[in-house]
C-alpha cells in the first residue's frame, strides 16, 4: 500500500480536507500539539498534515554589516523570527510524516503564497524528488464537494508559474525592504552615531509617498471665504430647506444682492421636472470592493475584514477571498447556493424563494477577472457560533450575493425651480418606486429618501426664513484606511492580498497615526529625504513595472531569474546615490526620528500639575507606564498595556476626564481606553475582555 502525504496551508484546512476526502471519519493523530489526519483512499494510505502559513522566510547568509546583501536562502521560520516559535513544531511534524511518503499533494490555497508555502514545505522537508513527483489541488472553497472534485481532478504537477512569481515577489521585498532600511539605519547611524529603526518596502515608500503629498496640499491649503444663501419652507407642516442655485458665492457684494432681493418675498414654483431612472444591482465582489464596502458599513479597517473574510473562508461558509475577480460562474450553482442560504434564516428564506421563483438567474458581473479564483460568494453552508463581526461580514457577503441576481430598483428623481424676487432656488426630493435588489441588500443600500408634497407651477410658498451663512473652503479629505488602499490598488501598487498588510506596516513603523490618515514627521522626512537625493525609490511607476513583471512570471511569459537579476541591477544603482549622500539623508532622518518618538511618547496632560504624561519604560521591571514629566515634584502616574501600539487621541474621557488612548495590535482590533483603571467606564472590562479575546481567537 503506498502512501500519499497531502500538505495544507493551516490546521483549519487540513481537517476540512480530510473530512472531505474520507469515506469515513478520518482518524485524528497528533504529533506533538500539531494535528495531522489518517485514512485509507483505494489502495493509498492518506496523510494530511498541516503547515501554519509560511515556515519558510528568506534570510541573509552573512550578517548585514554593509549594504546592498543579495546573499539570501529560504530558512525556517522559527530560527529567523523569534515570534514564530511556534512553527518549529510543524516542521518537525512535517519532516516526520513524511518519511515513506511515495506521493505528494500541495492542497494549499491556491495563490502566489499558497503555492510558495507548498513548495518550500515539499522541497526542504520532503526532497526535490517530492517536488517532482507532487500533484496540486485547485479549489475556491473549502466545502466537501469542491475540495472532492479537486482531488479527482488533481493537476499532474505543482504549479510552477504561481510558485516562480512567488519566490521572485518575495526576492524583490526581501532586496527592497532589507538593504533600503538598512541603508536608511545606516545613514542615521553615520549622521548622529544612534540607532534608529527605519522601514522602507517596495510598495511601502510609493504608498508613503501618496500620503505625504496629501499631507502637503492639505498643509499648504489657503481657506476661501464664500457665502450660501437658502430657503427655510414650511410645507404641510414640514420644514424644507431649498437651496440657491449657485451654491457658492465668492463674492460677498454679489451675495447681499441676492439676499436683498429675497427678503419678504414668497417663493414661487417655476418649473417642476420629474425623471425616472433605474439602478442597476450591484456587481459581485473582489477583495478591494469587500474591503470598501465593509468600511463604509461597519467601520472595519481593509485588514480586518481580510482577517474575517480569512475566517468565514476557513470556515468554508464563503469563497476564497483574495480575488481580483468580479464575475461568478455557472459551475458554482446559483439555485443551489441561493437554495442553502434560504434555509438559514427566514429573511434569506424570503428572498431565495423570490429569486428562485425568476425564469433565470443572470448575475450581474463587473470586468475584471482572476485567473485562479471567481468573485467572492457564500457557498450556502450554514453559519454556526459566529460572533459580531464574523456575522455582520458574512451577511454582507450573502446579501450582496443575492443582490446581483435582482432586478434594477426603479427611482424617481423630482426637481422643483422657485423663484424668489427674481433669484433661482430650487428643491430636490428622490423616491424609491420599486426596490428590486435594494430589497436583498437591506440596510447596506439603504438610501435617504426626500419625499416632497403634491406641487404645482405657479404655486406660491411660504418663506419662513432666508439663511445667509459665510463658509470656507476645506482642503482635500485625508485617506482613511480603505480609501488609501483603493487608491493603492488604482495605481497598482501592491496586490489583492497585500495591500492592507503593507498599510498596516506603514502604522506600525511610525509613519502615520489616526484613521483620518495623518503623516509624522518622521514619514514626512522619509520621503523628502528620497525624493531629494534618490527619487527612484520613491517611484509608483517603478514598483508597478516589477509587478506586471511578476504578473508576467505567473503567466509564463518571464523568467524569474531574469526578473530578480534586474530588480539586483537596478537596486544596486539606486544604492550608489543613495551612499553618496547617506550623511545629509542621516541628518534629515535622525532629527525627524528623534523628534517623532517624542512627540508619540507623550500621551496626554496631567490632571494635577498640567505636566505632560509620558511613556515610560521602567528600568527595574521593563514594564512600561504613564508617568508626569515633573516627576519627582508630582508624581501622578498610570500603568498601560504592555502589548501593542499606543496613540494618544488627544480628548479626555467624558467620566473621569484622564486621557484617551488607543492600542493598536498587530492582527488584532484596535480599542480605546482612557488611563483610570478605577474608571466607571471600567466596570464591565473583566466581561468585555474575555468576549473580545474569544472574537480574536476565532478570527486568528
Amino acid at each position: 500500500m503506498g502512501k500519499t502525504l497531502i500538505v495544507c496551508e493551516k490546521p483549519s484546512a487540513a481537517v476540512k480536507i480530510a473530512s472531505a476526502l474520507a469515506a469515513k471519519r478520518p482518524k485524528k493523530g497528533d504529533f506533538n500539539g500539531v494535528p495531522y489526519y489518517e485514512f485509507e483512499r483505494g489502495n493509498e494510505r492518506m496523510v494530511v498534515v498541516p503547515a501554519l502559513g509560511h515556515l519558510f522566510t528568506l534570510k541573509n547568509l552573512k550578517p548585514m554589516r554593509t549594504y546592498p546583501v543579495y546573499d539570501i536562502d529560504w530558512m525556517p521560520t522559527h530560527e529567523v523570527d523569534r515570534k514564530a516559535k511556534r512553527t518549529q513544531v510543524f516542521v518537525e511534524a512535517i519532516r516526520e510524516l513524511a518519511k515513506g511518503a511515495t506521493d505528494y499533494v500541495s492542497a494549499c490555497d491556491y495563490d502566489l503564497e499558497g503555492s510558495l508555502i507548498g513548495y518550500n514545505v515539499l522541497k526542504f522537508l520532503c526532497g526535490e524528488e517530492a517536488v517532482k513527483r507532487a500533484r496540486r489541488m485547485k479549489f475556491s472553497t473549502l466545502t466537501a464537494q469542491d475540495l472532492q472534485q479537486a482531488y479527482e481532478e488533481l493537476m499532474p504537477s505543482l504549479d510552477f508559474e504561481l510558485i516562480d512569481a512567488g519566490v521572485a515577489r518575495h526576492v524583490l521585498d526581501w532586496y527592497w525592504g532589507m538593504n533600503i532600511s538598512k541603508a536608511m539605519s545606516a545613514a542615521v547611524e553615520e549622521a548622529q552615531k544612534r540607532f534608529a529603526k527605519l522601514s522602507a518596502g517596495r510598495v511601502q515608500t510609493p504608498t508613503l509617498k501618496i500620503l505625504v503629498e496629501r499631507e502637503r496640499e492639505i498643509k499648504a491649503f489657503k481657506p476661501e471665504p464664500f457665502w450660501v444663501l437658502s430657503l427655510l419652507l414650511e410645507l404641510e407642516g414640514k420644514e424644507i430647506v431649498s437651496e440657491h442655485a449657485t451654491p457658492r458665492f465668492f463674492d460677498q457684494a454679489e451675495a447681499e444682492r441676492a439676499l436683498a432681493a429675497c427678503k419678504d418675498k414668497p417663493a414661487k414654483v417655476s418649473t417642476i421636472q420629474t425623471r425616472q431612472y433605474r439602478r442597476p444591482p450591484p456587481i459581485p465582489f473582489d477583495l478591494g470592493l469587500l474591503q470598501s464596502e465593509a468600511y463604509r458599513c461597519f467601520g472595519y479597517t481593509p485588514m480586518r475584514t481580510q482577517q474575517l473574510a480569512q475566517f468565514l473562508y476557513q470556515a468554508a461558509l464563503i469563497s476564497y477571498p483574495r480575488t481580483s475577480s468580479q464575475k461568478l460562474p455557472p459551475t458554482i450553482n446559483y439555485a443551489k447556493i441561493i437554495g442553502q442560504l434560504g434555509g438559514i434564516s427566514k429573511q434569506y428564506r424570503k428572498i431565495a424563494d423570490e429569486l428562485l421563483a425568476a425564469p433565470e438567474l443572470k448575475p450581474n458581473e463587473g470586468k475584471k477577472t482572476d485567473p485562479a479564483h471567481p468573485a467572492v460568494f457564500p457557498t450556502g453552508e450554514r453559519p454556526e457560533r459566529l460572533m459580531g463581526p464574523q456575522k455582520k461580514l458574512y451577511d454582507l457577503i450573502a446579501r450582496r450575493f443575492f443582490s446581483v441576481f435582482g432586478k434594477p430598483a426603479l427611482a424617481e428623481s423630482i426637481r422643483v425651480e422657485l423663484d424668489v424676487g427674481g433669484q433661482p432656488f430650487f428643491l430636490r426630493g428622490r423616491r424609491v418606486l420599486e426596490e428590486g435588489w435594494l430589497a436583498y441588500y437591506g440596510r447596506y443600500g439603504a438610501t435617504e429618501e426626500i419625499i416632497l408634497p403634491q406641487l404645482g407651477e405657479g404655486q406660491e410658498l411660504a418663506v419662513k426664513e432666508v439663511k445667509f451663512e459665510e463658509k470656507e473652503t476645506q482642503p482635500p479629505p485625508r485617506y482613511n484606511p480603505s480609501s488609501i488602499v483603493k487608491e493603492m490598488e488604482a495605481r497598482n501598487l501592491g496586490t489583492k492580498g497585500t495591500r492592507a498588510p503593507t498599510l498596516q506596516n506603514i502604522y506600525i513603523r511610525g509613519y502615520i497615526f489616526g484613521n483620518q490618515i495623518t503623516v509624522t514627521d518622521l514619514g514626512i522626512e522619509v520621503i523628502d529625504s528620497l525624493l531629494k537625493y534618490c527619487p527612484e525609490i520613491v517611484s509608483e511607476e517603478l514598483t508597478a513595472q516589477f509587478e506586471r513583471e511578476v504578473e508576467a512570471i505567473q503567466e509564463g511569459k518571464r523568467d524569474k531569474e531574469e526578473v530578480i537579476e534586474k530588480a539586483r541591477k537596478e537596486l544596486d544603482r539606486l544604492l550608489k546615490k543613495f551612499k553618496v549622500h547617506q550623511l545629509e539623508i542621516g541628518k534629515q532622518l535622525g532629527e525627524a526620528y528623534r523628534i517623532t518618538r517624542q512627540k508619540q511618547r507623550i500621551i496626554g496632560t496631567c490632571g494635577k500639575c498640567g505636566g505632560d504624561l509620558k511613556l515610560i519604560v521602567s528600568r527595574a521591571t521593563h514594564k512600561r507606564f504613564a508617568g508626569c514629566s515633573n516627576y519627582p515634584k508630582c508624581t501622578n502616574s498610570f500603568p498601560l498595556p504592555q502589548a501593542g501600539m499606543i496613540i494618544s487621541l488627544g480628548k479626555t474621557c467624558e467620566q473621569c476626564g484622564v486621557p484617551m488612548i488607543q492600542v493598536n495590535r498587530i492582527g488584532m482590533r484596535p480599542y480605546r481606553m482612557c488611563l483610570d483603571p478605577k474608571c466607571p467606564s471600567k466596570a464591565d472590562w473583566g466581561k468585555r475582555k474575555k468576549k473580545q479575546k474569544k472574537v480574536e481567537k476565532t478570527s486568528s
